[in-house]
């Protein structure tokens, strides 16, 4: 770590530029604040927060964005971790995984995945469409039956 990024000097720059007359007398201090440092100036972007370590002489000079805090990097990277993951399992289950006896990339046989549900033959499938076809059934005789009493007591409604 070079001597201008210690945290001790970076935390008297910040303290420099927050108690400057500029900003004391209540004058608008501009976009940019400079601050002196060994070797340079530490610039503080006062809308976006962004600090930068410049240095140069007379007619060259230069600007590197400071990298944030290891606190901040890490949290991001757990941020971007996080989201990831979030969308790898997404994609699987968008995508989902081939059924059993479907062609996989190689061209062989795709087993089914242990511990998985098992992917329903058509006789479960037949099965499903009985189950469901009769509860319609059922739903439409009650129908039926409510509009033939209300038809019996037309005072009572439907």
């Amino acid at each position: 770590m070079s001597p201008a990024f210690r945290p001790s000097r970076l935390a008297g720059a910040i303290l420099a530029v927050l108690v400057s007359p500029a900003w004391a007398a209540g004058e608008d201090p501009g976009r940019y604040s400079m601050s002196p440092t060994e070797g340079g100036v530490i610039r503080l972007d006062r809308e976006t927060g962004a600090m930068s370590f410049c240095s140069g002489s007379a007619g060259n000079w230069t600007c590197k964005e400071m990298p944030e805090s290891a606190d901040a990097l890490k949290k991001r990277v757990e941020e971007l971790e996080g989201e990831k993951r979030a969308l790898e399992a997404e994609k699987e289950l968008r995508d989902g995984p081939p059924g059993p006896g479907a062609a996989g990339p190689e061209g062989d046989a795709v087993p089914a995945p242990p511990g998985d549900l098992p992917i329903p033959n058509e006789r479960d499938v037949d099965k499903l469409f009985d189950y469901v076809e009769g509860m319609m059934k059922k739903f439409k005789e009650r129908i039926d039956r409510l509009e033939r009493e209300a038809k019996k007591e037309p005072g009572v409604p439907m």
